[in-house]
């Protein structure tokens, strides 16, 4: 039985999936927001809220 022919979007999607993982884009994400905030920049205080929890989080369990 033939193999079905993946579309790009299939490709891209799988490639996302286990290359590219989730937490870390998010991770970095948060890293650009907290920059801008720390530069005095504005954010939408829903932006805040969780730019200080993703922080709580990362001080309670710090890299090894």
């Amino acid at each position: 039985m033939p193999r079905k022919k993946l579309s790009y979007k299939e490709k891209r999607s799988r490639a996302f999936a286990k290359e590219l993982l989730i937490g870390d884009q998010l991770d970095a994400i948060l890293k650009a927001f907290d920059m801008v905030l720390q530069a005095g920049g504005e954010l939408p205080y829903e932006l805040i809220d969780i730019i200080e929890h993703w922080q709580d989080i990362k001080s309670r369990y710090p890299k090894d």
